[in-house]
């Protein structure tokens, strides 16, 4: 402990007295920990199994738009057929439906443009959803409703469970409002509100009146059994009504799946490692040859502490600690500030507020903030421990002789 706080002091009196450089390492640290943070953030939400999507490994959507073999349109599973099509698919646990309406509300006494699911209350049992007041709607019946909670933070100036929002010239009593989620978790849910599907006029979308149905299916399957057992399903649910419709498993894709490749894919897989490399080394590079400098500079110092007997280990952990020090202060500002800078960069990118925000729903928990953490710690070996190596191998005598080898 002696040791430790020994090496403490001596990193914090170096840093008083290079203030400059200590400024410069602390701001490039903390900006390249702030991108680190939202990419960790990212690539969480992307991989599945987060809040509230739990179900996105074992849940398939099915979406009212299939073809017979002559390439006409035959629609879907009709809405009162959907229960029976649910209950004799094999695997099949539960499931909801829904249909999203880009439409006009009226709320908290203004016009607002909002994109407006029309889900069954079975879409709230299958999706775990953070409510931060009130409840969920239970009865598809009511003219209850659902609100984003930055949907309604714009509209309300207050909780708004209790007050009422139009929509389709119906009145709606605002019965919860749920957290923030990202769009990457699920990009088919865009919406805001969420109503009783029993109330869905189409408008302004027209067309068949028919719902996307969400599959949940057993977590024991696999998503080839899930997707063979629907497309078989789907082409008996026509083949009763004499019609041959073009569907293969391959045409369908768990959420998990479909939210994968809408980033990208493996695209983004190794594109987000490469992005994740280059916010680590390009900084801790260029810290390096400022450290190396820095140390260079001290060389004299260094060997002086050494011919009183301090080892090349010692040496070597005196430097780095002061690395350690500088960086971590920088990896907590970070942490302050990456909150901030997210809404930043979400008003700026992201200004649609009619619909779920990619960034909104960024969540920094404890496994973006350990993941930061390990490569903060890479962060200063590689910008402070190199340097400190090369200085603790030289020669004290030509070191004390002012000879550089």
């Amino acid at each position: 402990m002696k040791k430790a706080l020994n090496y403490i002091g001596y990193s914090v009196r170096s840093i008083l007295s290079n203030r400059m450089y200590a400024t410069f390492y602390i701001f490039g640290t903390a900006v390249a920990f702030i991108l680190i943070l939202l990419l960790l953030s990212a690539i969480r939400l992307i991989g599945g199994g987060t809040r509230p999507f739990v179900n996105s490994e074992n849940m398939i959507r099915v979406s009212p738009q299939y073809y017979d073999i002559r390439d006409e349109w035959v629609g879907g599973i009709a809405t009162q057929d959907i229960g029976p099509f649910v209950e004799s698919l094999p695997g099949a646990v539960d499931y909801s439906i829904g249909n999203l309406q880009y439409t006009i509300a009226f709320a908290g006494s203004k016009v607002r443009s909002a994109a407006v699911s029309f889900v069954d209350h079975k879409y709230f049992e299958i999706n775990d959803f953070d409510f931060v007041s009130g409840r969920p709607f239970t009865d598809d019946n009511a003219l209850q409703a659902v609100l984003l909670k930055s949907f309604a933070d714009r509209c309300y100036a207050d909780d708004p469970v209790g007050q009422t929002i139009t929509i389709q010239k119906n009145d709606y009593r605002i019965v919860g409002v749920i957290d923030d989620f990202s769009a990457l978790q699920n990009p088919y849910e865009r919406a805001v509100v969420w109503v009783p599907y029993t109330f869905d006029k189409f408008i302004p979308s027209g067309g068949a009146f028919l719902f996307d149905i969400n599959i949940v299916f057993d977590k024991g399957m696999s998503s080839d059994e899930m997707k063979e057992n629907l497309s078989h399903a789907v082409r008996q649910y026509f083949s009763r009504r004499n019609i041959e419709v073009r569907v293969r498993p391959s045409d369908f894709q768990t959420l998990q799946e479909w939210k994968y490749d809408y980033v990208g894919g493996s695209t983004f897989g190794y594109g987000a490692a490469a992005v994740l490399l280059l916010l680590l080394l390009v900084p801790a590079l260029n810290i390096m040859t400022l450290s190396s400098a820095k140390v260079q500079a001290s060389s004299r110092e260094i060997a002086i502490r050494r011919a009183l007997g301090a080892t090349r280990r010692q040496a070597f952990a005196q430097i780095v600690s002061e690395n350690l020090l500088l960086t971590m202060t920088g990896f907590v500002i970070a942490a302050f500030l990456a909150g901030p800078a997210l809404s930043g960069i979400d008003s700026l990118l992201f200004r649609d507020e009619s619909v779920t925000s990619v960034l909104s729903g960024f969540r920094f928990g404890v496994p973006v903030y350990a993941g930061a953490f390990v490569m903060a710690v890479l962060f200063a070996l590689i910008a402070g421990g190199i340097p400190a190596y090369n200085i603790s191998r030289k020669n004290i005598a030509d070191e004390l002789k002012g000879r550089d080898i």
